[in-house]
């Protein structure tokens, strides 16, 4: 189980790297962003600013940490509750230009929110620059699951739980499109995270095996808005 939540963490970090550097957009913001590394991952190739958004206590702990580490952080650090939607006048009080496009990633956190929280997220962003792009996971509801994802789901809920932070938020990519599209974003991408994986990787695997169970979304703005 600990192994696929690695390979799980590392599919969905690759196809967030390639997807930011292949879109040449230089506003980056990465919400729930915890100890998130991307911009350590990226910085010689990423030309642009980034904004991380996260709870005051977090982005207190992350920057003693990286300070404790001798590694650098490149972003702006902006202080919110997710459970009360993002605004975008946050960021724009940290320096965000709100009439230029960004990338915001949005990764391993819609499944800790309610349904109709995921819901008012991505509507709250619609209110960004056209031509902005959201990229996020999810969680697939039971019934769109196989037997793999199915049972490391089962495993992953229960420690998750004792943690205190369950599974809130599962849901048919039918829905999640609906979501998406009622908010003002057009999906370019929604797949499989197993299918980001090279085909030989898993020939070379004894115990680890594609599952459906989380997918990855690519989206972007196709409405134009005007940025308060």
């Amino acid at each position: 189980m600990l192994a696929a939540a690695r390979l799980s963490a590392c599919a969905r970090s690759n196809f967030a790297d390639r997807t930011l550097l292949d879109l040449g957009i230089d506003q980056l913001v990465i919400v729930g962003a915890g100890l998130d590394t991307t911009l350590q991952r990226v910085h010689d190739r990423f030309d642009g600013q980034a904004w991380l958004v996260d709870l005051p206590g977090v982005l207190a702990w992350r920057e003693e940490l990286f300070r404790n580490a001798g590694v650098a952080d490149f972003a702006h650090h902006v202080a919110a509750d997710l459970r009360n939607g993002l605004d975008p006048h946050l960021l724009k009080m940290a320096g965000f230009n709100t009439r230029r496009p960004a990338v915001i990633l949005w990764l391993g956190v819609s499944m800790y929110l309610p349904p109709a929280q995921c819901r008012r997220f991505v509507a709250d962003l619609s209110g960004l620059s056209h031509g902005s792009v959201l990229i996020f996971d999810y969680v697939l509801s039971p019934r769109h699951r196989d037997e793999s994802g199915a049972t490391y789901a089962n495993a992953v809920a229960t420690m998750a739980g004792k943690a205190g932070e369950p599974w809130l938020c599962t849901t048919a990519p039918s829905d999640a499109r609906r979501w998406l599209e009622e908010a003002g974003w057009y999906v370019h991408q929604d797949i499989d995270e197993a299918s980001v994986v090279p085909p030989e990787f898993w020939d070379r695997q004894t115990h680890l095996k594609p599952m459906k169970l989380i997918r990855l979304v690519y989206a972007s703005l196709r409405v134009e808005r005007r940025p308060t």
